[in-house]
């Protein structure tokens, strides 16, 4: 096993909230194609030569970045919502399967090998289909992924 997948897999389970903390914790796995981790303007933290220091800074960008995230799912998903409302109300399906592969796509072109696990969760996190095709629902709003 990939030690990367298992550390994954471990933060998942330690945050509790599926799906939504893969995407976490892939997002903050190291990327090939990553050039920076921080949010827009920031600097990056001064090395210090206490450890404890230094990790208490890297938990802030990381919280600071968490709370970014959160508000852009909750974006996506009432989108997503918005679009799946539109299509079943003119006689379509509740998922388009071929957007969600481009945005599978996406997800892996952008983050290279963690990337279709981040989409997947985040189509699961919309209440779209998931890896296997079945329906996932993560609340008792409707919500779906048509992105």
């Amino acid at each position: 096993m990939d030690v990367r997948s298992s550390s994954l897999s471990r933060r998942a389970a330690l945050t509790g909230l599926g799906g939504v903390a893969l995407l976490a914790a892939a997002a903050c796995s190291p990327s090939k194609e990553a050039t920076s981790t921080l949010p827009a303007g920031q600097a990056p933290p001064v090395p210090t030569s206490d450890p404890s220091a230094s990790i208490a800074e890297q938990r802030k960008i990381i919280d600071g970045l968490d709370k970014q995230i959160i508000e852009l799912l909750k974006q996506r998903g009432a989108a997503a919502a918005t679009v799946q409302k539109i299509r079943t109300s003119t006689g379509g399906q509740q998922t388009d399967t071929s957007r969600e592969q481009e945005v599978i796509s996406t997800y892996t072109t952008g983050l290279g090998a963690n990337g279709a696990s981040v989409a997947k969760a985040i189509i699961g996190a919309d209440g779209g289909t998931s890896a296997s095709g079945s329906a996932t629902a993560t609340s008792t709003t409707a919500t779906s992924t048509s992105h």
